[in-house]
């Protein structure tokens, strides 16, 4: 069963831009992240069942049939918990479907206690499924984690005490069928971002390599070639945008990171359009609260920062964002995001959203 609803945006890029935003879940959507599928769907692994901290949080999977305005109910890929959250979504060579996420075991008596010690680190997990999303398999460990080498650590290895981690955003495909993840490691006020790949369909990960030191939440994309793009958010006071990292050889060795967004415009993701450029789509958590983007001609290089897309503005907190986004083979570009409330309709609670608009329009 799948239900539409449309809902008012007023979005532009200093000029009135024609978007079109549907209801993508309710009572949930955080941190989604959107897949085209092999078979012509949309589908986004989100997370539902509690507050944004919260552990009862269970990861979902829904999809579209027509580009974005309806959406189906969720499909559950686990609810073991507790607080199952943070995912990254990725299609195999073999069409498969990848999803990881973590279960952050960090709760006492009902609520977030950083000083919980679960047994060493809240690792991360992985669940496949082979039918398109509507069932997923139990989750294993991703068992590449665990080997990294990084400045917030007194010693490496799985068994480092209160070691946080979490992949994040799309897996990316290259053409060989290898798979990258990004994903960051948090322990206590330091963090780091890695990048795991798989040669066998995400059966097995390996080759830990640190991205950069100092950055977690990270969006990676495929330029072509060795080429790989990443966008880095950083976390600490007047560092809290998005950051730029180049790799040339397929994600072994990286740039040094430049900033590119400001202060608290983040997480971001980033993808390539069909006309060659390159759409940053990020969080914007100042006022007005929502969702930016920018373009790039020239590779990542330098952005279009005289006409940034405001996607949406009429957030109600500034918890919101986490922009997620594809290029359909008709062109439209739908970018998934959550909120807390529009200003419009205060009503609305915490709800994923579907914007969908048109290169040409940008």
């Amino acid at each position: 069963m799948f239900f539409k609803r449309l809902i008012p945006v007023a979005s532009s890029v200093y000029r009135p831009l024609a978007v079109r935003r549907y209801v993508m879940m309710t009572m949930g959507g955080f941190w989604p992240v959107i897949q085209k599928l092999p078979d012509g769907r949309l589908g986004v692994v989100t997370r539902d069942g509690d507050f944004h901290v919260g552990e009862r949080g269970r990861l979902v999977f829904v999809t579209s049939s027509d580009g974005g305005e309806s959406w189906s109910h969720a499909a559950v890929i686990s609810e073991e918990g507790p607080d199952n959250r943070n995912p990254a979504l990725g299609v195999a060579a073999d069409g498969a479907l990848l999803a990881s996420f973590i279960r952050a075991d960090r709760y006492t008596e009902g609520n977030w206690d950083p000083n919980k010690d679960p047994g060493g680190r809240t690792p991360m997990y992985i669940s496949r499924s082979v039918d398109g999303g509507a069932t997923w398999s139990e989750a294993e460990l991703v068992d590449g984690q665990g080997r990294e080498e990084w400045s917030g650590s007194g010693r490496s290895g799985p068994d480092d005490a209160h070691r946080y981690y979490s992949p994040f955003g799309k897996m990316v495909t290259l053409p060989d069928g290898t798979l990258l993840m990004a994903y960051h490691v948090d322990r206590r006020r330091s963090s780091a971002s890695f990048l795991l790949r798989s040669r066998d369909g995400g059966r097995t990960w390996v080759d830990p390599v640190t991205i950069f030191d100092g950055l977690d939440e990270t969006a990676i994309c495929h330029l072509g070639g060795g080429r790989v793009l990443a966008m880095l958010r950083g976390v600490n006071e007047g560092e809290r945008g998005l950051w730029r990292s180049v790799s040339d050889d397929s994600g072994y060795t990286w740039s040094q990171p430049r900033r590119v967004t400001a202060d608290l415009e983040h997480p971001g993701d980033v993808i390539r359009l069909q006309d060659g450029r390159l759409l940053l789509t990020y969080g914007r958590r100042v006022p007005p609260y929502g969702v930016q983007g920018m373009l790039s001609s020239d590779e990542g290089e330098t952005w279009d920062t005289d006409n940034k897309l405001l996607l949406v503005g009429d957030g109600g907190h500034r918890d919101c964002g986490y922009p997620s986004s594809v290029q359909t083979d008709d062109g439209t570009i739908v970018t998934v995001y959550y909120a807390w409330d529009i200003v419009d309709d205060p009503r609305m609670g915490v709800h994923g959203g579907a914007l969908l608009y048109r290169p040409e329009d940008l």
